[in-house]
């Protein structure tokens, strides 16, 4: 996981799995670390806590669903450091809804923000990898697009559609130099994120069994614990590194084996 020299980025730097990747990425020896978030004060935070771990570190403010704020932002990092080696696309919305109470708008916020601006920020990165010959992607999928889970249809398809759409990158890139992975969290203990998710519809979990409560959802788990932050960090810059250069368009689970039951 030597990260030695390399300039990387991650997006919803400002806090949890976002925060501890960059700081990550500073600790493996990485000299430069762009941090991008739409919540400033959270991402200068971050920024400072890279720069104490080592490295130079900048805060870029991006708004995943908007296409000119990515574009800007890229354009900011690229002038910055000169180069990407490695693009951490973390950053997005954990969503739950009731599908028949879903509107068109909070649809269009989840998937614009998770799925479209993967979409678009992979596209930056890959402009700016082709023109240097080489670096690496890692995309953020989530456990609720291969486990099935109440009220996570939307949630489903943005975070699906962003481990297949890594697929076909993979495949595009591999003989530009590009590699292109995902990760995919399980249940993971986080601190609130500094930008409130959007509201949702109550669920109304008819004919269910009562699910458990949010303090237990560990116990779900094949582990019986909550997956740490650094964990998932850990996986990213592994996938970042030399260490891992033949690994390319991979979807890896960080979930400590698996679920009894994914339902809560």
């Amino acid at each position: 996981m030597d990260m030695t020299g390399k300039s990387a980025l991650v997006t919803g730097a400002a806090s949890g799995i976002g925060r501890a990747t960059a700081i990550r990425y500073a600790e493996r020896g990485a000299a430069h670390v762009a941090c991008l978030d739409i919540h400033e004060a959270g991402n200068r935070d971050t920024a400072r806590l890279v720069e104490a771990a080592g490295a130079e570190a900048i805060a870029v403010h991006v708004d995943l669903g908007s296409v000119p704020s990515i574009r800007a932002a890229y354009g900011a990092v690229a002038a910055a450091f000169g180069r990407i080696d490695a693009a951490a696309h973390i950053g997005g919305y954990s969503w739950r809804g009731e599908t028949v109470d879903v509107t068109e708008a909070q649809w269009d916020l989840v998937i614009g923000v998770n799925l479209r601006g993967t979409f678009f920020c992979c596209q930056e990165a890959l402009r700016l990898m082709y023109a240097q010959g080489s670096g690496t992607i890692v995309n953020m999928s989530a456990d609720a697009a291969f486990f099935p889970i109440y009220g996570f249809a939307v949630q489903a398809a943005g975070k699906g559609g962003i481990a297949l759409m890594s697929e076909t990158l993979a495949h595009e890139a591999a003989r530009r130099g590009v590699r292109v992975n995902v990760v995919s969290p399980g249940i993971t203990r986080v601190e609130p994120t500094g930008n409130a998710r959007p509201a949702s519809p109550n669920l109304r979990r008819e004919s269910l069994p009562n699910p458990p409560s949010a303090e237990s959802m560990h116990q779900q788990t094949a582990a019986g614990r909550w997956m740490k932050a650094d964990e998932i960090a850990d996986a990213v810059v592994y996938l970042s590194s030399d260490a891992a250069s033949g690994i390319n368009g991979t979807l890896l689970h960080i979930n400590g084996g698996g679920y009894i039951t994914l339902d809560y």
